[in-house]
């Protein structure tokens, strides 16, 4: 850490809680793993306490189980912990999960995870899933200029079971006919098949990216994933496709688009350069994983913006990106 970053954080620690000092002070003396895994975890639960059930906070202390601390509502009186209510409850060997976030911000294939934390494949397979399906893909509002432009990935139906019947030789009404690829492959056609997915990507000029699996590449679809996150005074700027003109209307924003098809790059400081980088890094995240099932690219993406996005990723930092906190 640089020396001006080093001070930045010190200057930082006066407005921790105490539960965040003393959890600090506890990294720093240094801990064993399976505490720390679980200490990580504790601090899912707010200073506050307030129940997941229904919303009241104060709850009490109320023993443990499983080595994590348990509380009671004082309201509706009923028992939670740090993962209730969340999409890591019921899974097992918490002590070793620091390490698996860990193996996440190193971007692990499921097998070097397993031996890493060592638990079987299954689980490890069942904890990425389950870790990446419960992180917030939230960037916040998209802001001044944003660029957006689609771009696609071979669809896969990787470990789809219809599709291994259709394979056997038995019939499977209303499933398109092809012969199955051996290790990714290429589309025979160019932009939107029922061969590929459509990935939207939006960026704007401060780093914020959103990106999301497409239906269709239309105004509609479009709009459904920027509504949310583009500011209403945001500049859209796109290409020359044709879905992005209803789409900006529709939104009640300005949209700009480049005409790429003659050579219009660049207009004055107008260009989708931001939005292809990241086309070009998601890319190459995904090639590694060598084929994605298409079921499971959306966890694939929430994953490319954890650590693909992030400058130095860290294991307490994808941990507590799964918590929510």
């Amino acid at each position: 850490m640089e020396r001006k970053e080093f001070q930045t954080w010190l200057a930082a620690v006066d407005s921790l809680s105490e539960v965040q000092k003393a959890e600090a002070e506890a990294i720093l003396a240094g801990r064993p793993a399976g505490e720390a895994s679980l200490a990580a975890l504790e601090l899912g639960v707010g200073d506050d306490r307030r129940c997941p059930h229904c919303g009241t906070p104060g709850a009490v202390a109320n023993g443990k189980a499983r080595g994590m601390q348990r509380y009671l509502c004082r309201a509706c009186k009923r028992s939670f912990g740090a993962l209730t209510g969340t999409k890591l409850s019921g899974l097992h060997h918490k002590e070793v999960w620091l390490r698996f976030g860990e193996s996440l911000a190193d971007g692990d294939t499921v097998k070097v995870s397993a031996a890493r934390c060592g638990v079987a494949v299954s689980t490890a397979f069942r904890w990425q899933h389950r870790f990446l399906a419960a992180i917030k893909a939230d960037a916040g509002k998209l802001r001044g200029i944003v660029e957006a432009d689609e771009t696609f990935v071979l669809a896969s139906r990787k470990g789809d079971r219809v599709w291994q019947q259709a394979k056997a030789g038995k019939a499977v009404p209303g499933l398109p006919e092809r012969k199955p690829r051996q290790r990714g492959g290429k589309a025979k056609k160019r932009g939107l098949s029922d061969e590929q997915v459509p990935v939207l990507v939006a960026a704007d000029r401060s780093g914020a990216t959103v990106s999301a699996m497409l239906p269709a590449v239309t105004a509609d679809a479009i709009r459904a994933v920027l509504a949310p996150v583009l500011d209403k005074d945001a500049l859209l700027v796109t290409d020359g496709g044709t879905s992005y003109p209803p789409c900006a209307a529709a939104l009640g924003v300005s949209h700009e688009a480049l005409n790429q098809s003659t050579g219009e790059r660049v207009r004055g400081e107008l260009h989708i350069q931001t939005v292809n980088n990241r086309h070009s890094r998601l890319k190459d995240f995904l090639r590694t994983r060598r084929g994605i099932a298409t079921r499971y690219l959306d966890s694939y993406l929430r994953w490319f913006h954890l650590i693909g996005l992030h400058p130095n990723p860290t294991p307490r930092y994808c941990l507590a990106a799964a918590m929510g906190t």
